[in-house]
């Protein structure tokens, strides 16, 4: 009985004590340098818009940022390989530069977008694009008119090196071509670049660009690129159709040509 009293006492004794039970910290995650190890954030949180760079009134691309074009048929954007026109394949989220979604392209495919030129000044194009192989010479972007299907201006990088991003920026001025057919021209050049993605495109009247001459100037396109660039406008002459629909009693017939633009 008092062997059990004086346990409880003590218990007492204890629970009205003012002393914390002493703890140790814990020694910092280290490297086996004794360097603390670097924390990365679980996660990361953005805003994006879903139309793109919108902050470009004047933008002259049709669809720069590639969130109105579709996968194939008649869009802003065509892509092509040695067959003719493909589909059009795209990634999204946080591998965009802009807007939600930008275009992937492999190695041996072309991709082809529709802008406009000011009614006199020059133009200014701003593109971007993110080879997988990281050197930014492995991209070819050339302005070309369908009207004459020709090739008018390359813009060239503005560095040889791409960001932190992995992001090459292209940015150079190219001929007016009012009153013509402009379109914008992409492809790889190396073999040993697998695939690419395209994003934020702009074209602006020089008058609103701020003059850019690149640091590095590659040559100009190879033989083989101007063969790939007629290819691509000839398919695009021949496989647009303007004009209304055949009447119901002609339906049957192939009416493609009828409708071709000069």
């Amino acid at each position: 009985m008092r062997t059990e009293l004086l346990a409880a006492l003590a218990l007492a004794a204890l629970g009205c004590s003012n002393e914390q039970p002493s703890t140790q910290p814990l020694p910092p995650l280290a490297t086996d340098a004794g360097v603390p190890a670097p924390v990365s954030p679980p996660r990361t949180v953005g805003h994006r818009n879903p139309f793109g760079d919108v902050l470009q009134a004047d933008n002259l691309m049709a669809d720069g940022d590639f969130e109105l074009t579709g996968r194939n048929d008649q869009a802003p954007w065509y892509t092509f390989d040695s067959t003719g026109q493909i589909t059009l394949n795209y990634d999204t989220g946080g591998h965009c530069r802009s807007g939600i979604r930008c275009a992937v392209i492999a190695n041996g495919q072309q991709l082809v977008g529709y802008m406009a030129s000011p009614a006199q000044s020059d133009l200014e194009v701003r593109a971007y694009a993110k080879p997988d192989s990281g050197r930014c010479g492995d991209v070819m972007i050339v302005v070309i008119d369908l009207a004459n299907q020709s090739t008018q201006s390359v813009i060239h990088a503005a560095s040889s090196s791409p960001d932190d991003n992995g992001w090459c920026l292209f940015m150079e001025s190219a001929t007016n071509l009012a009153y013509q057919q402009p379109m914008l021209y992409v492809e790889l050049q190396s073999q040993k670049t697998k695939s690419m993605l395209v994003d934020q495109v702009s074209v602006l009247p020089v008058g609103e660009a701020p003059a850019h001459k690149a640091a590095v100037r590659p040559p100009p396109p190879p033989a083989e690129t101007l063969a790939r660039v007629a290819f691509v406008t000839d398919w695009i002459r021949r496989h647009r159709i303007y004009g209304r629909p055949p009447a119901a009693a002609d339906r049957g017939r192939d009416h493609r040509e009828r409708f071709i633009a000069p």
